[in-house]
């Protein structure tokens, strides 16, 4: 006998509002009313030009926007049955410790450079144990490791992350964020600074780890061909709202926001390497900020 479906989201998001302060007396209403949801074992792509609120959404899910009193945070983020907005630090730091992993677009950046390799995937596995060389623990970091594509994982556990190249870097976060056996990654931008075929490896990489531990995914990106190869669902974004959203496949063959339309005319075709590259007109971009207004 087959399963029942979820019917309950894994995370949901209702009437998400995030402000934040550009200047001394200055805001930016970064995300504005944004709706989603992912279920258990779904995986989704969020799409949109630079600036359109992607990754503010992907860090208020994940509880990572800045502390400043500035920062303005409305609406709803339930994890897993419990609403997260207005909750404090430490239930947060329990979210992220078991519920919700992160993977980001700079490896170097979220690396600790003077911790090898090996550590860093243990201390994400058991904070409280990583420090005494626990060999079990050990043992768990190397298959993670392995997991993210690594045939060799215990030469590359001794390593420290500027010896490794860019993709090795983001295939250890990979491991350092699905150590923790998260029941939700959130990937942001995971291969924009590689080249395509170190991105093709990290992308398989990040596919095979999140089908074979049954993660729920968000998958941040304003590669559209990405988006389109991984996800279930998606959401279009610009300025800031959800401006349409369904199935990957309706979304990318019969779109019906004009925004939608307009921003998958924008990506390069192969078939046609000499056509100029379309950019999404003035006179629609006027046309949005007036509904938006409206």
């Amino acid at each position: 006998m087959s399963a029942e479906p979820e019917t309950t989201p894994l995370a949901k998001v209702t009437d998400l509002a995030v402000n934040l302060p550009t200047g001394r007396k200055q805001s930016v209403d970064a995300v504005r009313h944004v709706n989603l949801e992912v279920f258990a074992g779904e995986k989704i792509g969020i799409i949109g030009e630079s600036g359109s609120g992607k990754s503010v959404t992907g860090r208020s899910i994940a509880g990572l926007l800045p502390t400043s009193p500035r920062v303005k945070l409305e609406g709803s983020i339930i994890v897993d049955g419990e609403e997260m907005i207005g909750a404090d630090a430490a239930a947060w730091q329990q979210v992220r410790t078991h519920k919700v992993g992160m993977i980001f677009q700079d490896p170097l950046t979220y690396l600790n450079p003077v911790i090898r390799v090996g550590r860093q995937v243990e201390e994400s596995i058991a904070p409280s144990k990583w420090k005494n060389r626990d060999p079990v623990v050990q043992e768990k970091s190397l298959n993670f490791l392995r997991l993210a594509g690594f045939p060799s994982p215990t030469e590359v556990s001794r390593k420290y992350p500027h010896e490794l190249s860019g993709g090795m870097r983001q295939r250890v976060l990979i491991a350092i964020a699905i150590a923790k056996r998260p029941r939700l990654l959130i990937a942001d931008e995971p291969t924009t600074a590689l080249d395509t075929t170190v991105q093709k490896r990290v992308l398989e990489t990040l596919a095979t780890t999140v089908s074979e531990t049954q993660t729920s995914l968000i998958l941040i990106s304003h590669d559209i061909g990405v988006v389109a190869s991984m996800t279930e669902r998606i959401y279009v974004m610009y300025r800031g709202r959800v401006v349409e959203s369904g199935s990957t496949s309706q979304i990318l063959s019969a779109p019906n926001h004009p925004y939608t339309q307009a921003l998958l005319r924008s990506v390069r075709s192969l078939s046609e390497p000499d056509v100029d590259l379309y950019s999404i007109p003035l006179e629609l971009r006027r046309k949005l900020e007036m509904e938006d207004v409206a």
